[in-house]
């Protein structure tokens, strides 16, 4: 939603962002000896030293893990072992390395063709956090040099056909 509604303040965008998802946060491990749980109490043990999540301050996937280790008292207690991805992509490259015990990703993540085979994961309550909106805009420029193609392609995100793709990989659709 960040991106888009930056777009939309600039002066870029012809209306303001619209919400076509919401994202589902995941706690997911590569290794065969840990199972994750709802209440976020397996972060706590001896066995997790290690902690990955996207950096908070920058990617929408890490804001949301703060939000629900905090909704489950459990940030105060594991904060030492957190180790944090510039990206949602480098915090996945250290749950499947094996560089952190666990960590938190996207659902749409882990149910990719690439990923669904690797490791366990289970959601996380979507009450523990924010919302974490997928947003498009219709760029004026884009509005204004291939007008047609634009509103089939924005149409569509919000068609029922969409909706069904989206939720196939994890995503919340109204």
């Amino acid at each position: 939603m960040k991106y888009p509604q930056e777009l939309y303040k600039r002066g870029f965008a012809v209306d303001s962002p619209r919400v076509y998802a919401n994202g589902v946060l995941v706690l997911w491990t590569a290794r065969t000896d840990i199972k994750p749980s709802t209440d976020l109490k397996i972060l706590t043990l001896a066995v997790i030293k290690k902690i990955a999540i996207a950096n908070p301050q920058t990617a929408p996937y890490g804001a949301a893990a703060e939000e629900a280790m905090k909704y489950y008292n459990a940030y105060d207690q594991v904060k030492d072992k957190l180790i944090y991805g510039e990206s949602i992509s480098q915090t996945n490259q250290y749950i499947l390395s094996q560089s952190a015990d666990i960590g938190f990703t996207a659902k749409s993540i882990v149910l990719s063709d690439e990923m669904k085979s690797k490791g366990t994961w289970i959601d996380i309550d979507n009450k523990s956090y924010k919302p974490i909106q997928q947003a498009a805009v219709i760029l004026k420029h884009g509005n204004e040099t291939n007008k047609e193609a634009i509103r089939q392609f924005y149409n569509y995100l919000y068609s029922q056909q969409a909706k069904n793709i989206l939720k196939k990989f994890g995503y919340i659709v109204n």
